[in-house]
């Protein structure tokens, strides 16, 4: 009967732990399927349950239990997970002491309270079985607690902001507390491993806080971006439409006036009329049309921003009329990607200050999909993060033009590549038109960035 009661309390203790270890995983970490939390289970608790033959053995199997056991946690992280190497390990570890740190300190409270020794509570089997329950417990109860009070940072490619792998200095200490507190055993060392367990959940918290902060002051340079272009769009849109009502005022005044001069037999004049009104309309006409509202907008206010800079924005469109993509989106991305040409031409001499720019649809495919590409001559140019390096004296603005155009792409499944060779940058994209996904729905996507010379 007793062995029966043993079984039952080290499998409460088996699931509490695997509970608390997948709670703490969900509170930092994207999984990366979302049906695989039973083998994340099965695999931890098998690893817990090897652990656990060696925790009553000597010194050095214990430690290296304890160290195997955490470096196959962070294993485990890093293949059901979305994470980086270092806050696998570092959460791993901090992971690890939240649950072994309070089984000492509640054993320590229970023998402090009924004045036992640590033989005398083993023994005692009903007061050692609640002991026993309220440790695995508190595994379960620490992870959910961590679950409620902390979630994923957000799910994104982009290179850490804040954390640097010389971060995992701090469970490395935790380790070497963990071989002190193996070999040597004293309350002092147990309780240099609680407050360096304090110490990593603090840290862990902090960065993961400056991180947080750091993602939204990008979600807000992005969000004066996006508001930026808007108002850029509307304004050519305005403007357009006041240029439209002025061209068929001007229409009606010429054709009476082109009317009168053939009336009275003046054709020599109506002709010479003619030619003087092609000319002036030559400058006022739609540069592009693709059907498009909002795209022309965009287009015609870069392209006449390209004029009156001395550049030669050169334009390859079809008809863009049965497009679904959202109009800013659409927007923003051929926008910046014509702003960062252009602004890669000026610096260069006035001969090589152009830009092509292909903008296709092809309703054929299934789904149809939207393709882009933009040339333009530049300098040699420097990768940083996966992209081209900004030469913007605001370093708020550094790169934002290019990352929000590549996670407007990644929310939409496309496939893009941008690379320099022989004196010329390439941005080219194939834009899948269809909604934009939910994280969930995510599918795997193809992006290359090379460095060519």
């Amino acid at each position: 009967m007793l062995d029966i009661w043993s079984d039952f309390l080290s499998l409460l203790s088996l699931v509490a732990g695997v509970v608390g270890s997948i709670l703490i995983f969900e509170s930092f970490f994207h999984r990366r399927w979302e049906r695989s939390i039973l083998w994340l289970a099965l695999i931890l608790a098998a690893v817990n349950q090897l652990s656990s033959k060696f925790a009553y053995m000597d010194i050095h199997t214990r430690t290296a239990a304890a160290l195997g056991s955490c470096l196959c946690n962070a294993l485990i992280v890093m293949v059901f997970y979305r994470a980086r190497w270092d806050r696998a390990l570092f959460v791993s570890v901090a992971g690890y002491a939240l649950f072994s740190v309070p089984n000492y300190w509640i054993d320590w409270g229970a023998m402090q309270l009924f004045d036992l020794t640590h033989f005398q509570l083993i023994w005692n089997i009903p007061l050692y079985s609640v002991v026993f329950v309220i440790k695995a417990v508190s595994c379960s109860a620490i992870g959910l607690v961590v679950w409620l009070l902390h979630k994923p940072l957000p799910d994104s490619d982009a290179a850490p902001r804040v954390w640097v792998p010389l971060v995992t200095i701090f469970p490395v200490l935790t380790l070497v507390a963990f071989y002190a507190v193996y070999t040597r055993g004293e309350r002092q060392w147990q309780g240099a491993l609680l407050v360096l367990d304090v110490v990593d959940v603090a840290v862990l918290l902090l960065f993961d806080r400056l991180e947080r902060s750091a993602i939204d002051r990008e979600a807000l340079v992005a969000a004066r971006e996006r508001a930026r272009l808007q108002d850029e769009n509307l304004q050519a849109l305005s403007q357009a439409y006041s240029a439209q009502r002025k061209l068929t005022h001007d229409f009606r005044a010429c054709l009476t006036t082109l009317s009168g001069m053939l009336e009275q037999g003046n054709v020599e004049q109506a002709q010479r009329y003619l030619e003087e009104l092609k000319i002036r309309q030559t400058e006022r006409i739609l540069l592009v049309n693709t059907h498009n509202a909002a795209i022309d907008a965009v287009l015609n206010q870069k392209g006449y921003a390209a004029q009156k800079r001395g550049l030669d924005l050169r334009f390859r469109v079809n008809d863009l009329s049965a497009l679904r993509l959202e109009p800013v989106d659409a927007t923003l991305v051929l926008g910046n990607l014509l702003d960062n040409a252009m602004e890669a031409c000026a610096a260069l001499p006035e001969r090589d200050r152009w830009v092509e720019a292909e903008i296709l649809y092809h309703a054929q495919g299934n789904p149809p999909s939207l393709s882009i590409s933009v040339v333009n001559p530049s300098h040699p140019v420097r990768m940083e993060n996966g992209r081209p390096a900004t030469t913007k004296q605001n370093p708020m603005l550094h790169g934002f033009g290019l990352q929000n155009v590549e996670e407007i792409l990644e929310r939409y499944g496309a496939e893009y590549t941008c690379f320099y060779e022989k004196g010329r940058f390439v941005f080219s994209a194939d834009w899948p038109d269809r909604p934009p996904e939910s994280k969930a729905e995510k599918i795997p996507r193809s992006r290359h960035v090379l460095l060519r010379s």
